[in-house]
């Protein structure tokens, strides 16, 4: 302050005097420059300076559920406070206070207390189960008797990450439904980010040549891959798949690779199988495949054959006779146990009956139950049809010999006539010519 009135002094002077005028505004500027920042630092330094970090987390970061402990520092770098100082937390959601209470009295702040010996606060908080992953804010106010300061523009943050960015496949459909052997099906995947923040390069791979599997990708590759998938979204992935011509029929196991990363740059790994199924609906019939009754009121065997016309197994297969006014089953049951029959194969039960009065057609309704080879169950009904004959149309066909009865009857009749007129020409010939001419006129003598 000394200098500075000498200078005024010595202003006005040269002023007066009218000399040297443009040096001293250059050199009052200066001193000018000095005097500001001194006396601004002589004010500070008579008020208290306070300032709040957040000093850590713990757990770092927190999981939805989790206790997070958060530290706050609080530094003074002026003069030591007249009043207690009052620090409040303001949880808001995701946060809940854990434990103590909101607000702490901390005491005096001493001047100049800073690093190592600045108050440390701590405070216990309940992160919420449905807090979404991020970095949250936390509020908190410093007050000293009517003074005060609040952080609420998002100078403290707590970082919040759930435990697993969770991709969830929510369903997989095959169209057709099985996989003919020989034939295609387009298998899809719909995924689900279940993460509260986005993933990234998730790639699907189908491992074909793990197993004995007789499936292939079909006109793409084994591989499926999705650039990113935001929070709360949900996408496809398609694989073309073939089977084998000669594939049999079941249900087949492929590993399925998954990796993705999340935003921090954390790598996800899953193994997971997806099942298809290998097969088409099976081609089972029954047929007539011969007869030994081929009329009414006649009894006897019915050979059915159950053909499987169809590329996949079956198994478990029963056969039913079902009733019908056609025909009475004379065979002691209307249930045949047929097992297995494989694709391109057939099986054969005979069935003994006795066909009624007034049949044509000899309808002969049966009833098939068996499984696939997924072991899927099929029930079918048939009524089987067949033509009945008369004698003459057997005859006719060569199914059944003419009979030579008559013939012999007629020989034998004529040799019995032969010897009885033998007899009694041999014994009067005359009277026996006489006689016969009588009853037979062209035996009569014509007269001359």
């Amino acid at each position: 302050m000394y200098v500075a009135n000498i200078f005024i002094n010595d202003f006005i002077l040269l002023n007066e005097k009218g000399g040297y005028m443009k040096n001293h505004i250059f050199v009052l500027l200066v001193i000018i420059l000095f005097i500001v920042p001194l006396s601004q630092g002589l004010v500070i330094g008579n008020y208290p300076k306070i300032d709040v970090t957040l000093l850590s987390q713990s757990p770092d970061p927190v999981e939805p559920g989790q206790i997070v402990t958060v530290k706050f520092k609080i530094e003074n770098e002026g003069k030591e406070t007249t009043d207690d100082t009052i620090v409040t937390i303001i949880p808001k959601f995701p946060f809940k206070l854990y434990g103590g209470t909101a607000t702490q009295n901390v005491g005096k702040l001493r001047a100049g207390s800073t690093g190592a010996d600045a108050v440390i606060v701590e405070y216990k908080l309940k992160v919420d189960e449905e807090a979404v992953e991020g970095e949250s804010e936390i509020e908190l106010t410093v007050n000293m008797g009517e003074n005060g300061v609040s952080y609420k523009n998002d100078e403290f943050l707590i970082d919040i990450q759930t435990h697993d960015a969770v991709l969830e496949i929510s369903s997989i459909t095959s169209d057709p439904s099985e996989v003919p052997p020989g034939g295609t099906a387009e298998i899809s995947f719909l995924v689900k980010n279940l993460a509260d923040s986005l993933l990234k390069d998730i790639t699907f791979k189908l491992d074909f040549d793990a197993t004995n599997s007789p499936l292939a990708p079909y006109r793409s590759s084994s591989e499926r891959i999705l650039s990113q998938l935001k929070s709360g979204y949900q996408n496809t992935l398609t694989f073309n798949v073939i089977a084998e011509p000669d594939a049999v029929g079941g249900l087949y196991k492929i590993p399925l690779d998954i990796t993705y990363n999340d935003e921090k740059g954390n790598a996800y790994s899953v193994s997971d199988i997806l099942a298809v199924n290998v097969g088409s609906a099976p081609a089972v019939r029954p047929l007539i495949k011969k007869s030994t009754v081929l009329q009414e009121k006649k009894e006897g065997i019915i050979t059915l054959s159950i053909v499987n016309a169809g590329t996949t197994n079956v198994k478990l297969l029963e056969l039913f006779i079902e009733p019908s006014e056609d025909f009475q089953l004379i065979s002691t049951s209307d249930y045949f146990y047929i097992g297995d029959v494989d694709s391109d194969d057939t099986e054969s039960e005979e069935i003994n009956i006795y066909v009624n009065n007034n049949v044509d057609i000899l309808r002969f309704p049966v009833k098939l139950q068996y499984r696939d080879a997924n072991n899927k169950p099929y029930q079918q009904h048939f009524e089987l049809e067949m033509n009945l004959y008369s004698s003459s149309q057997l005859k006719r066909f060569g199914v059944l010999e003419s009979s030579n009865a008559g013939v012999y009857f007629f020989i034998i009749l004529c040799i019995v006539v032969g010897i009885f007129l033998y007899r009694g020409y041999k014994k009067n010939p005359e009277e026996f010519l006489y006689k016969w001419r009588k009853r037979i006129p062209f035996l009569k003598k014509k007269k001359k």
